[in-house]
Formats: structure tokens, C-alpha cells, sequence
């Protein structure tokens, strides 16, 4: 069994139908074991509009689990976990080296997931108890500047645990599909602060190259270029502003103010999150009368 947190349904559905040339709707493995897609059988109440939203969402984990199945069959699934603990595997550039944009991963560690408009409106509530709300004002523009559209989760898995920072697989959580529909708001209340053991399915988005340039000589290389363009001619065509763009964009990078990860960190897309469902039990410990 398995507790899901999420699922990017629009793409997993994509790409199931991919590798299984249409997208299944049930199947029966070599061990006799059904998958369907229906959670309360096929007599089940489908029209209730509470019992339709929990079959979508069953189906969506359903789907999961063949894209899974299908994407190993096909060898086009890896696992990274055991690698991905290893700090010298990211420093050294050996896990960069074998994994490739698009490829599809599977890694199990450590998990945060930040909602910072849940935060952002944390402070502002907590301001509304004084007379001064430039604390709140504050947070949000700090807020906004470092993730944009603060209404996206970011996730991290840190394989190697949080004191191996830098060594993380990044995303951001869209939710195209709507899984997390009025939950977002109550996942901090759910997780708490610290992270926990979660498995992500990703599609590698991408794997950034080593980087020795500071990100001050990247804003003065863009802004010396813009201005030697407006001198010589007072025009800026359009070659010198895509360049200052690019390099104004890895100077924000080198700062924190893109999500976009830093070496030696790879950015994913989650496809899924979710973990083992264990059977809690009564020890010989809990039975003592001291």
C-alpha cells in the first residue's frame, strides 16, 4: 500500500500512453493481482460528486504505479537512491555524468516541501495583532523574490541528509492535474517543518554545469555590455538583450533569487510522491508495568 502526496496526472498519464501505446484503464499481472481503476467496484456509487474526486485520484495513483512497472520493463527507469546518498557522487560530478534531461528517476530520502504562500500569510495574520504591517510587507517581497508565484510548492530531496545541503534533487510542484486541491494550506500542519522519508518519481529537467563565475562579475559583465551597446549607437538590438537576459538570469541563479538549482544540485519535475504504508505494532517495551 501506499500513501500518496501527490501526482502530476496530466504527464503521467502522457506518458504511460507512450510507453504503452494507449492509456490502460486496468491490467492483470503474472501474479494474478487486478489493478482498477475503480475504488468502490464496479457497482459503486460513480455519480456522487465526493466519490468521483477520490476515483480520479485512484486512478491517477493506479497510474503511477504502470508507469512504474512499464517505464522498469522498458529500462527507462532508474533508481537513484543508493547512489544519491553518496556526497563525493554529486561533488565529484559522477551522478551529473549518468543522468541525462528527460530521463526519468526514482529517489527515496529525506523530503521538504515548502508552500511559502502559507507562510506569507502566516506573517501577515501575525502582524494583523500589531499596528505596524511592514514586517509582513517585508516577508512577501522577500517571499516573491526568491520563488515568484509563491502559490507552487518547492520540493527537495536531500539523499544525503539536510547537512549535505547543496546535494539535492529540486522541483516545483504546479499540480496541473489538481491533486492537491483545497490541501495545500493544511500540508504544513500535516509534515511539519522537518523533513521526512518520501520516494519521488521525476522526469530530469535539468542538470546544471559547474559554475566558477561569481554572480557580482555576471551582473557587471551584462550591464557593461547593455551600456556599450547604447553608446556606440544608442540601439539595443535584440542579440545584446537576449545576452544580458541570460546573464543576468545565471547571476540570479548564483544568488538564490531563481529556483533554478545550483551546482552540484539537478532540477527535477515530480511526477509523484509517496511513501510505504508500514503496519504501526505493540512491542514487548510498550507492555512493561515500570
Amino acid at each position: 500500500m501506499r500513501d500518496y502526496l501527490y501526482v502530476d496526472t496530466p504527464r503521467v498519464r502522457t506518458l504511460l500512453a507512450q510507453l504503452s501505446s494507449g492509456l490502460p484503464e486496468a491490467r492483470r499481472s503474472d501474479h494474478t493481482r487486478r489493478w482498477t481503476d475503480r475504488l468502490t467496484g464496479g457497482d459503486g456509487p460513480g455519480h456522487e460528486e465526493g466519490t468521483r474526486d477520490q476515483e480520479v485520484r485512484s486512478l491517477a495513483e493506479l497510474h503511477v504505479a504502470m508507469l512504474e512497472d512499464d517505464a522498469e520493463y522498458a529500462q527507462m527507469l532508474l533508481d537513484v537512491s543508493e547512489v544519491s546518498k553518496k556526497a563525493k557522487n554529486w561533488n565529484r560530478g559522477r551522478l551529473h555524468k549518468a543522468l541525462h534531461p528527460g530521463s526519468l528517476i526514482r529517489v527515496k530520502g529525506p523530503t521538504s516541501l515548502i508552500y511559502p504562500a502559507s507562510f506569507a500569510a502566516s506573517t501577515a495574520a501575525f502582524d494583523s495583532f500589531g499596528d505596524n504591517s511592514d514586517f509582513a510587507d517585508d516577508v512577501d517581497k522577500v517571499i516573491r523574490a526568491m520563488y515568484g508565484n509563491h502559490q507552487h510548492l518547492t520540493l527537495r530531496v536531500f539523499p544525503c541528509g539536510e547537512d549535505e545541503w547543496e546535494c539535492q534533487y529540486s522541483g516545483v510542484i504546479c499540480d496541473p492535474g489538481n491533486y492537491l486541491a483545497g490541501e495545500k494550506e493544511v500540508l504544513f500542519s500535516r509534515l511539519g517543518a522537518d523533513p521526512q522519508e518520501w520516494t519521488t518519481l521525476a522526469m530530469i529537467s535539468r542538470i546544471p554545469q559547474r559554475d566558477s563565475t561569481p554572480p557580482e562579475a555576471r551582473f557587471e559583465k551584462a550591464m557593461s555590455s547593455l551600456e556599450a551597446a547604447m553608446d556606440s549607437g544608442g540601439e539595443v538590438n535584440r542579440k545584446v538583450l537576449e545576452k544580458m537576459i541570460q546573464e543576468t538570469s545565471r547571476a540570479m541563479e548564483g544568488v538564490g533569487l531563481s529556483e533554478a538549482p545550483t551546482w552540484p544540485a539537478v532540477s527535477v519535475i515530480p511526477l509523484a510522491v509517496y511513501r510505504a504504508v508500514r503496519s504501526s505494532q505493540i512491542t514487548s517495551e510498550l507492555e512493561l508495568d515500570d
